[in-house]
């Protein structure tokens, strides 16, 4: 029986790209924090954004599922 002491499942590695999206994430995540503290009204645009977004996703699906019933 073979037990592997390296913590790692064999054939998993870390892709080559991970770390460069890992950099551009975090950088976006603390140019966003600044933003926010610079203006507090960026909040409430996000917020609503999201809502818009979540609620043409959800028409759109409605629309396409009523097309498909008939």
């Amino acid at each position: 029986m073979d037990i592997n002491l390296k913590g790692r499942m064999p054939g998993m590695g870390v892709p080559p790209q991970l770390p460069v999206l890992l950099l551009l994430l975090g950088s976006a995540s603390v140019f966003l924090g600044l933003m926010l503290i610079w203006n507090e009204d960026l909040l409430r645009w996000l917020v609503a954004g999201v809502f818009l977004l979540i609620g043409a996703i959800l028409l759109m699906t409605g629309w396409k599922a009523k097309r498909m019933l008939g």
